[in-house]
């Protein structure tokens, strides 16, 4: 039987060979490759780095007006001054000490001969360190402290002898002394001894004693009251009854060895704190000082200034700064490397439409790689010079 048209068709298919399929895959592979460098090198040739541009030096600078001054800056801080305490002393028979008025107010001046207040009704009278205070003195008794006493007397305008001995004219200025204050002096027990009393008194007439009780005393006999109890206080067992500033509020601030041979006693100094700002002088200058870790307080010397009293604007503890020399005007200056030298005569290249000309000049200062220039002809602000 003999096979169909159909059947010799698919079986002469089946023997023709398909050598041309692998020339084609390895050309299908070939243009794969190629495609993915080609997509592969677009991608990156955006990416490439700009080449470096050259730094350009400037070889000119502007000529400006500013201030030019070698200045050190410390931290410093507000010291509060020494205050010394005023104590009132309980005298015999006087169970609690009470202020019962005050003569003083804080702000006051303290000075000898005044009074400060008055405690459990008697006053507590100023009476210059001069005098030794220790005892009561009564009348006959002598010794260095009744003659400090005659002589304070009498600069308080009680006349009466530097004799060293509490003797009637004694008696009677002290006595003159409390009656303007507006009290009585104490008397003394017993009468006073015939020879003493003379004509001036009877004989069983008593005399005025000195009791150390009633005066106060403060260091330097000058100073300014911090604060006193008022009319009605009850004083501690300590019996103060004020506080008084006895040296000024002072500015401290601690500069390294270097940094204080610049702030010698008597330079001029700007302290600042906030928008406040001093201009002083340099009062002291401590020895060396080891520094403190824990305060954050570096080796060095302390720079002391004064505050002068009635200061607005510094308060105790408040944080300042302190600059070296006082306030410069401002002047002509230019960079430090502009200025050129020819036989050690300063001068600048200025340069200008064509070719820079050269102009002397004067350098008044120099700091911080500025130079100060005194005014000249042919230089102003907004010049270009050339650096070197």
């Amino acid at each position: 039987m003999q096979d169909s048209d159909p059947d010799l068709i698919r079986r002469g298919m089946r023997r023709i060979p398909r050598w041309w399929l692998i020339p084609g895959a390895v050309i299908v592979v070939l243009g794969g490759l190629g495609l993915a460098y080609w997509a592969g090198a677009s991608s990156t040739a955006g990416t490439e780095p700009m080449p470096t541009l050259a730094s350009v030096v400037p070889v000119s600078a502007t000529v400006e007006r500013r201030a030019v001054v070698k200045q050190v800056v410390l931290s410093g801080k507000v010291v509060p001054g020494a205050q010394s305490t005023l104590q009132a002393s309980p005298a015999e028979g006087v169970d609690r000490l009470v202020v019962t008025d005050v003569a003083k107010e804080a702000g006051s001046p303290v000075v000898p001969g005044e009074v400060l207040a008055v405690v459990s009704g008697r006053p507590l009278l100023i009476l210059p360190s001069s005098v030794p205070l220790y005892r009561d003195i009564s009348p006959r008794d002598s010794g260095p402290d009744v003659k400090a006493l005659q002589a304070a007397l009498t600069n308080f305008g009680y006349a009466c002898v530097t004799t060293g001995t509490f003797d009637l004219a004694t008696q009677q200025a002290l006595g003159s002394w409390y009656k303007a204050a507006g009290y009585k002096a104490p008397a003394a027990p017993g009468p006073l001894p015939q020879e003493e009393a003379g004509n001036a008194a009877p004989t069983n007439s008593s005399g005025v004693m000195f009791r150390w009780r009633e005066f106060v005393q403060v260091p330097g006999d000058s100073g300014t009251v911090a604060s006193i109890a008022g009319p009605g206080s009850l004083l501690a067992e300590d019996g103060i009854v004020a506080r008084v500033r006895v040296a000024d509020d002072s500015i401290v601030a601690r500069a390294d060895v270097v940094q204080s041979e610049t702030f010698v006693v008597g330079t001029p100094v700007t302290v600042r704190a906030g928008s406040t700002v001093l201009d002083t002088t340099v009062v002291q200058v401590s020895s060396f000082l080891e520094g403190d870790q824990n305060k954050n307080e570096i080796p060095g010397k302390d720079i002391t200034v004064a505050l002068p009293p009635g200061t607005q604007g510094f308060a105790a503890d408040q944080s300042v700064t302190m600059t070296s020399g006082s306030a410069v005007a401002e002047s002509l200056a230019v960079p430090l490397i502009a200025i050129r030298q020819d036989g050690g005569t300063p001068y600048l290249l200025v340069e200008g439409n064509s070719e820079p000309r050269r102009l002397k000049v004067k350098v008044t200062a120099q700091a911080d790689g500025w130079a100060a220039i005194a005014d000249v002809d042919g230089l102003i602000v907004g010049d270009q010079v050339k650096l070197q």
